[in-house]
């Protein structure tokens, strides 16, 4: 590393840190659009940094670091735009402060329902599909089309509202989360298991449900890398690796694991170096609303997935994390429009989860914020779920119904002492 490539990593580590500093101050939280998108970032930034040029992994391409600075900068904007004309407000709210005050029970037959109809569906196709389970076709089949697609989509807003919920008297909400998972692991698509989990973690730590430890970060890594063992390991099963690595499995799933968490960052890093291999295509970006349009009036969907893929040394990776994402696929102009206009989309969920300290407010708020967490490898605001999983947590809280305002005194009363 060079002394130019250390001064761009020190500018934007103290760029992220006065940006961190400033948020905390003006929203009285650290769990903000921007810290979510910027914290995780600054880790898994510098596990590309360390492991660039050792494992056959390439050199990373400083000079990528100056679109996540400007990114950075551009995002914060709709956070001051809200925050400093509230500032008054925000300080006399109970910033931690969610509502508490759901009937779970409807809720909860209607999850053992889901999830009983989905591991039945897994056995009738397991025996009659001729597909392999764990292989993308089956997941696709299985819950990534049609109605089952839909009711999968669902499954993801009832995880973060029970791993929210989950504690000594509800034990048994975390065997029905692990059905849950199970669905989304058949899906094969790993950051669909972690997203909602993430959320549904920092939920937890907003409303101090959790404390944030060093013992928490451990146990989210081994979440993450069992993900990723049990999802990898299938193609190691079905035949997409050669056989002879059999006998190397465990090396070859941590060498893999390395390229899935720098693969964002990296392949935006290669990519800008070899003078950016796509064509921009502002669609892609807004392929949700483009595809509910076409499939109303019968056009070709616009599809999103990205066909180049860079070789890293390890592996091959067609995914250029949060802005990169968002800066191949634009001019100069809507690089900066899209930013923005994203941004203040989260934050205005954001305010409005602060402000009304509804349950199901923060649900939305925080299946976002798992999203954004996961910025450093791909952008998610264009998939039909950035729509769906809140359509289907606002049906929910028609199951969920209030309770009484002596029931949600109460419940106030108890986040309060938390909180103290």
């Amino acid at each position: 590393m060079g002394v130019l490539e250390f001064i761009s990593l020190l500018a934007i580590y103290l760029e992220m840190a006065v940006l961190a500093l400033f948020e905390y101050r003006m929203w009285k939280t650290m769990y903000t659009p921007l810290n979510l998108l910027m914290l995780p970032y600054a880790v898994i930034l510098m596990v590309t940094v360390l492991s660039s040029g050792t494992m056959g992994i390439v050199e990373f391409y400083y000079p990528s670091i100056l679109i996540w600075m400007i990114g950075f900068l551009l995002f914060a904007i709709p956070s001051y735009m809200l925050a400093l004309p509230l500032r008054n407000k925000l300080k006399d709210a109970k910033v931690g402060l969610i509502l508490d005050n759901i009937n779970m029970k409807y809720l909860n037959v209607f999850s053992v329902l889901l999830v009983i109809a989905f591991l039945l569906r897994f056995i009738y196709m397991a025996k009659t599909s001729g597909l392999l389970p764990g292989s993308d076709d089956f997941g696709y089949e299985y819950c990534g089309k049609g109605v089952w697609g839909h009711l999968h989509r669902a499954l993801h807003a009832l995880s973060i509202i029970y791993i929210y919920k989950f504690d000594k008297k509800h034990w048994w909400y975390l065997p029905l989360v692990f059905g849950m998972y199970f669905v989304t692991l058949m899906y094969g698509v790993k950051s669909w298991v972690l997203i909602p989990a993430m959320g549904a973690v920092c939920m937890r730590l907003y409303a101090g449900k959790m404390k944030l430890s060093l013992s928490l970060f451990l146990r989210v890594f081994v979440l993450a890398f069992a993900v990723f063992l049990v999802t990898y390991s299938f193609s190691l099963i079905l035949g997409k690796e050669d056989s002879a690595a059999f006998g190397i499995v465990f090396e070859i799933i941590c060498r893999n694991f390395v390229h899935y968490v720098i693969s964002g960052i990296m392949g935006w890093s290669q990519d800008l170096q070899m003078g950016i291999l796509e064509t921009p295509n502002f669609d892609v970006l807004l392929t949700n609303v483009l595809n509910i349009y076409n499939a109303i009036i019968g056009n070709e969907y616009v599809n999103p997935i990205n066909p180049h893929f860079i070789f890293n040394g390890v592996n091959g990776s067609n995914v250029r994390a949060f802005f990169g994402t968002i800066y191949v696929n634009c001019t100069i102009f809507q690089y900066v429009l899209v930013v923005v206009v994203v941004s203040l989309i989260h934050y205005l969920v954001n305010l409005w989860a602060i402000v009304s300290r509804n349950f199901y407010v923060n649900v939305i708020y925080f299946f976002y914020g798992g999203m954004l967490l996961m910025g450093w490898f791909e952008i998610y605001f264009y998939h039909l779920q950035f729509l769906e999983v809140p359509a289907w947590i606002m049906i929910l809280s028609f199951l969920g119904s209030v309770k009484s305002s002596k029931t949600a005194s109460a419940t106030e009363t108890n986040n309060d002492a938390i909180k103290q």
